[in-house]
């Protein structure tokens, strides 16, 4: 009967344990001095400039940091997190008659 008891408040504990545990990673229950929400996202973007006959295009990395977008480069962190900055690799060339369709 003893053993019964024990392993009962045993098991207890244990799922006490894991819904607390559960609560914590669903965000219910916020770290100490964290009461803000972070939004933080990362998109690429085309950037053109006319160049004589031609319109350069190139791909630009941005950081959306609680509202406030930022070209990747110029932007060190977002609310304690470091942003690693990587390469965007597309580009292209087009006729000085390019209409951009974006616009």
């Amino acid at each position: 009967m003893r053993g019964l008891v024990i392993y009962s408040i045993l098991l207890v504990v244990i799922v006490s344990i894991s819904f607390a545990a559960e609560n914590i990673n669903n965000g219910n229950v916020k770290p100490k001095g964290q009461s803000k929400e972070l939004t933080f996202s990362t998109f690429t973007s085309a950037v053109c400039e006319n160049k004589g006959e031609l319109v350069h295009c190139k791909d630009e990395f941005f950081v959306n940091c609680n509202g406030s977008i930022s070209k990747a480069t110029d932007v060190a962190e977002c609310n304690g997190m470091k942003v690693d900055v990587p390469k965007a690799l597309g580009f292209a060339t087009f006729g000085n008659d390019w209409k951009d369709p974006r616009v």
